[in-house]
């Protein structure tokens, strides 16, 4: 504030002067707000303005009228009179708590000049002035002081404007602090200068953590939408500072403290002030759409999770909508997309197939009620399935039809079973053939029953008449030729036996039934009484299970192995066989081999142990062909079908069986068996041969 009681050239107080008129024609002619009081306060002369503002009447009264002729000692009558009457300043003005009262003694007392900045002055009228004020006390010529010089700076204006943008302020707060929105306000220097509770909240900070810092403080980091860094040069509300215009919607990614990212849609606004080009600050308006994103983000991820299963899938996939008639019934499909694959299936391209209606894609839909299903699965939203020749100029294929709704349409998945349908078809030809196979094996067995049979009993009866009724006849080397025609018409009925046997194990097969080994074993063991009496040996049989199996072949097994361990002994050494058994997982790699049946999960592991002659490990598969024989006919008796004949039965039962021997100290036979199956093909008996 200036001082009108300082000479601008110099800088120092002013001269007094000696009279009181002097300072009085000194205060008149003054052009800002400037009163000379004495020391009772009252008015004694005022500037122009002064008298123009302050005055009861407000009118100017112009200068106060002192004559140089004006003594010391009777200034103040003359002053009172030009004014009309003695004024006081505090008639002037109202003063309830002696401020001003106080400020004029204290300045008259101490005399020394006193100043003040935005007081209020209110007069008995109710108007209020807010002035700067400075006092500084005037002095007679023997230097005493005798009243006080008071001079105003209006400031009314520039308080109610602070007023107004104060109570702008406290509403802009009392609604940014409302609003759900977060609200930030940063100036050119990029640092934020307000914030609202919001911004807090979306923030994650205090206002002291947000008020005060820079745009680039190491505490921002942004996130772009494909989840990269943002830069700080980038961020919305400093590229609108830098552009100068507005930036609206873009979406950010934020970091609170020791949390997740959280995702805001900004709006920035630069401010300008009056003819600068510059912007003074930045309103900053954003609202939290982090769940929104996260949403976004998930069907985004559903999108591209479709779109890489539609990509990636062996089955061509067409999605139709409906196309509907003027009484709004389907009168077609349409399609809206088509995958890769059906690009491959229908070797169309996929711009070819969208907005290609069914009927036009396959033509042969109405033959195969293709249309019409499509048409029910809209109506009732049950699924459809079929198998259907797809056969153009450039394809001829099948396909496995899969029909589901979706809203009002329906995807249709194609899945190419021309290699299924070839196979089938090759199958069924396999099977015809195997058919016919099977045929000639039974009519072998009816015959191998009847025809080859018949010749051999008249072989063995001729020849015994011919021993009993010409035997005298006969010299010995005739006699001899007659026994070895019986012996081998004896063999060759058991040989045909043997091969009956051996065809029947899958065309005479009894269903599979819960058996009971032990019980099996011991029947067999009482069957071979005879013989293993006759060789003085043993047959010993371990703890056996139950299991789900066809009687008689599994007899037909133990009979066999059992028999072999007897006939098969050392000499001079008693033969002795054991029988064990146990349940165990069944090993995968069984499985994967087709040792064992894929649906076992429980096997018996079947041991029928001798102590005989054994044979070499070489021979460990051979044994199990039929006819093979290791040894000759004098030696042992039999066909060579005995094991062909496990093997047969065992395969038909989904199992396995193995030998292991050493020479001179006996064999092993191991047998794998399912404890439970499921029914199958193979467990089940063929059409029957003609009985004998």
């Amino acid at each position: 504030m200036s001082d009108p009681f300082v000479q601008p050239s110099s800088g120092v107080p002013a001269t007094l002067v000696d009279t009181p008129a002097t300072v009085a024609r000194f205060v008149s002619a003054m052009p800002s707000l400037l009163a000379m009081l004495d020391a009772e306060g009252d008015v004694v002369a005022c500037s122009e303005p002064w008298a123009r503002r302050f005055l009861p009447d407000g009118t100017d009264r112009g200068p106060i009228p002192l004559g140089d002729g004006v003594q010391a000692d009777d200034e103040g009558p003359a002053v009172a009179e030009a004014l009309g009457g003695s004024l006081s300043f505090f008639d002037l003005f109202e003063d309830p708590d002696d401020t001003w009262r106080e400020r004029l003694t204290s300045a008259l007392q101490e005399q020394a000049p006193t100043r003040g900045d935005v007081q209020p002055l209110t007069q008995p009228t109710g108007t209020t002035y807010w002035v700067d004020w400075a006092v500084r006390p005037w002095r007679a010529e023997d230097g005493s002081a005798r009243g006080i010089l008071l001079s105003f700076t209006d400031q009314t204006d520039h308080h109610r404007a602070e007023a107004v943008r104060r109570q702008v302020e406290q509403r802009f707060d009392t609604l940014v602090d409302t609003v759900s929105e977060g609200v930030l306000l940063m100036d050119n220097n990029g640092i934020f200068r307000d914030c609202n509770t919001a911004a807090q909240e979306i923030l994650g900070r205090p206002v002291d953590e947000i008020v005060g810092t820079r745009f680039d403080d190491e505490r921002w980091n942004g996130l772009r939408k494909d989840g990269t860094p943002l830069p700080n040069v980038e961020f919305p509300f400093w590229r609108a500072f830098i552009e100068r215009e507005a930036v609206e919607g873009a979406v950010m990614g934020v970091y609170p403290p020791d949390a997740p990212p959280r995702w805001i849609h900004v709006n920035a606004q630069p401010l300008f002030q009056e003819d600068r080009d510059e912007p003074y600050a930045v309103l900053v308006c954003f609202e939290d759409i982090t769940d929104k994103q996260l949403k976004e983000e998930a069907l985004q991820t559903s999108r591209d999770l479709l779109s890489s299963v539609l990509s990636s899938s062996l089955d061509g996939i067409i999605v139709f909508t409906t196309v509907r008639d003027e009484k709004d019934e389907v009168e077609d499909f349409e399609c809206l997309l088509a995958n890769p694959q059906a690009e491959k299936l229908l070797k169309e391209a996929c711009d070819d197939l969208v907005d290609c209606r069914l009927r036009e894609m396959l033509p042969e839909t109405e033959e195969t009620d293709l249309l019409a299903a499509c048409r029910t699965v809209v109506e009732t939203g049950e699924p459809f399935e079929a198998e259907v020749r797809y056969a153009t100029d450039a394809i001829d294929a099948w396909f496995q039809v899969m029909i589901v709704r979706i809203e009002d349409g329906v995807a249709l998945t194609l899945r190419d079973i021309s290699d299924r349908k070839e196979a089938a078809r090759a199958m069924a030809a396999a099977n015809a053939k195997l058919e016919r196979r099977n045929r000639a094996l039974r009519d072998f067995a009816y015959i191998a029953s009847h025809d080859l049979q018949e010749p051999l009993r008249k072989i063995r009866a001729f020849s015994n008449l011919v021993l009993e009724d010409y035997g005298d006849a006969v010299d010995e080397t005739g006699q001899h030729y007659l026994e070895r025609m019986q012996d081998a018409a004896e063999r060759m009925s058991q040989l045909i036996n043997d091969l009956l046997v051996y065809s029947r194990i899958t065309t005479r097969a009894q269903p599979f039934e819960s058996v009971d080994l032990a019980t099996i074993a011991e029947n067999v063991r009482n069957d071979l009484d005879l013989q293993i009496e006759d060789v003085n040996g043993t047959v010993e049989i371990g703890d056996l299970p139950t299991i789900e199996a066809d009687p008689t072949q599994v007899r037909q097994i133990l009979q066999n192995l059992i028999g072999n361990g007897l006939k098969f002994h050392r000499p001079e050494v008693p033969p002795h066989v054991r029988i064990e058994a146990t349940v165990e997982p069944a090993p995968d790699d069984l499985k994967q081999d087709g040792r064992l049946d894929a649906a076992c999960s429980e096997m018996c592991r079947l041991t029928v142990t001798d102590n005989g002659i054994g044979f070499e490990e070489s021979h460990a598969d051979r044994i199990f062909t039929p006819f093979k024989r290791l040894h000759g006919r004098g030696e042992y008796e039999g066909t060579g079908m005995g094991l062909a004949i496990c093997r047969r039965i065992v395969e038909r039962h989904g199992g396995d069986i193995s030998a292991e021997s050493t020479p001179g100290e006996g064999t092993t036979f191991t047998v794998l068996l399912p404890v439970a199956r499921e029914a199958s093909p193979r467990d089940s008996s063929s059409e029957s041969a003609p009985d004998e």
